[in-house]
């Protein structure tokens, strides 16, 4: 009988909530903090996948569903704290405007499916598929970021991009690490929304309106 998300959602969240780590981010107050909560419940589910059936065993899976499932409730857990972290920065800031939930992005999730269906020798991409499963989950953090830092750069307010390399982070991420004006690298395809494989650089967003923040961080010009 194919696995279904219904076999591994409960034991999944359970595995959540027994977790310290995305236990301290679920109630994080910033978005780096929400991003280090993607990352963690993405390496669950891939985790909890492992156990139920290895990727050699694909053919177990009820893959057309099994997958947009699960990573489309861990968009919902993490659109939850983005939309938290989202509000409380407009609090701060005395601003009026609603929070922008992030959408969920079902082509990349079906492309991932794409390509474990069209790969037969599914061990030569065991692990850029459970990478995947983080990134995926991380993205729904990005996105968030920029989508709130576009709608608060068309009404007025100053915003900046603040992208943060985890400790060890190979060249590239160092490089791009660093504080960019909003309106410099708003296009999707710039490098400072890119991950590689395995990527746990964060990226945060700040105003004008929170200039204690703006000033602990080094401006670097932003990559077209």
């Amino acid at each position: 009988m194919a696995l279904t998300f219904a076999d591994i959602k409960d034991e999944f969240l359970a595995a959540v909530a027994a977790d310290k780590t995305a236990n301290r981010y679920a109630s994080a107050t910033s978005y780096h903090g929400a991003s280090l909560y993607a990352a963690r419940i993405g390496d669950i589910l891939g985790r909890v996948l492992r156990k139920h059936a290895p990727i050699v065993d694909i053919s177990e899976w009820d893959l057309e569903k099994l997958i947009p499932q699960a990573l489309g409730l861990n968009h919902s857990m993490v659109s939850e704290v983005c939309v938290r972290v989202q509000e409380e920065m407009n609090a701060k800031a005395g601003l009026g405007i609603r929070a922008i939930e992030p959408k969920f992005d079902g082509d990349r999730a079906y492309g991932i499916v794409k390509e474990l269906r069209d790969n037969p020798e599914f061990f030569n991409i065991e692990k850029t598929f459970y990478d995947q499963l983080t990134n995926f989950t991380q993205n729904v953090v990005d996105d968030a970021v920029r989508d709130n830092a576009e709608l608060q750069s068309n009404a007025g307010i100053k915003a900046y991009v603040v992208r943060t390399p985890e400790y060890g982070a190979c060249p590239w991420c160092v490089g791009l690490a660093g504080t960019y004006d909003y309106q410099d690298v708003k296009d999707k395809g710039n490098d400072v929304w890119r991950r590689h494989e395995n990527c746990r650089c964060t990226i945060d967003y700040v105003t004008e309106r929170s200039s204690e923040r703006v000033n602990n961080y080094k401006r670097i010009n932003p990559r077209k």
